[in-house]
């Protein structure tokens, strides 16, 4: 079993003296947490939290507005709760058991949005215009996959796929939102049409586990606890050159 597999609680991360005056040099950031706990109980929190990219990027994937396919119709990101069930790609339904969010007032440091134009990846989606963040990851499937990878679909930072007219960057003003959601494995969940990744840590923590990196994933991943953490990724990623290369192929 590996690391991302089974996140250890912070409480039982021992802290040296060291680590501490580390911990306490570091810049931290407001996220506003909702999980399943594992007792069955929504349960909400505002956590400061270390502002790296493996924290930060667990709730950079969708922008307020991006809609869902929820059990009673479409629903907004900010509206889900901890335990609705939302469409996914492979046209099954899967569980929220976690949503984070970290809005950013008009005075931060701007993040990046990217705006996916209506069936910029044909009749792979989008339906409707999305914003998605910086760190989303959407699910690719071509030929192409298969002669990089040898499966038939892939995920890919939306990052790589700019090309200023299908996927164009954006960076909004004045205060915005951004929302990351988690399930109990790897999902596509859809999002106006189009498959994205719920949050997985592979993708985050493959290059960078350590004790640090562990205990702030516990912190802001408390719905894991003591259970099995999110499993193996069943969908490879792409990485950002090959992504970057599919697409000038495709397009």
């Amino acid at each position: 079993m590996t690391a991302y597999q089974r996140l250890p609680s912070a409480s039982h991360i021992p802290v040296t003296p060291a680590a501490a005056d580390r911990e306490a040099s570091r810049a931290t950031v407001a996220l506003d947490l909702a999980w399943f706990d594992l007792s069955g109980r929504a349960t909400w929190d505002r956590r400061h939290l270390p502002d790296t990219p493996e924290v930060t990027g667990a709730v950079a994937s969708l922008a307020r507005g991006a809609m869902l396919k929820g059990t009673d119709g479409p629903i907004a990101v900010e509206d889900l709760m901890p335990g609705d069930h939302v469409a996914t790609q492979d046209g099954e339904t899967v569980r929220i058991d976690w949503i984070g969010s970290r809005t950013y007032a008009p005075s931060d440091e701007r993040p990046t949005f990217y705006r996916v134009t209506a069936r910029a990846f044909g009749p792979n989606g989008p339906e409707a215009d999305v914003m998605l963040g910086a760190r989303a990851h959407v699910l690719i499937q071509h030929r192409l996959c298969y002669e990089l990878l040898r499966v038939p679909r892939a995920f890919a930072p939306v990052a790589a796929l700019e090309d200023g007219h299908l996927v164009s960057a954006v960076t909004p003003p004045g205060e915005v939102t951004v929302y990351g959601i988690a399930c109990s494995g790897q999902s596509a969940v859809m999002v106006s049409g189009l498959a994205v990744e719920s949050y997985h840590p592979a993708r985050a923590t493959g290059r960078s586990l350590n004790r640090t990196v562990l205990s702030d994933m516990a912190r802001l991943f408390p719905q894991i606890g003591d259970g099995d953490g999110f499993g193996p990724p069943r969908i490879p990623y792409l990485s950002a050159s090959e992504a970057h290369g599919l697409a000038m192929a495709i397009g």
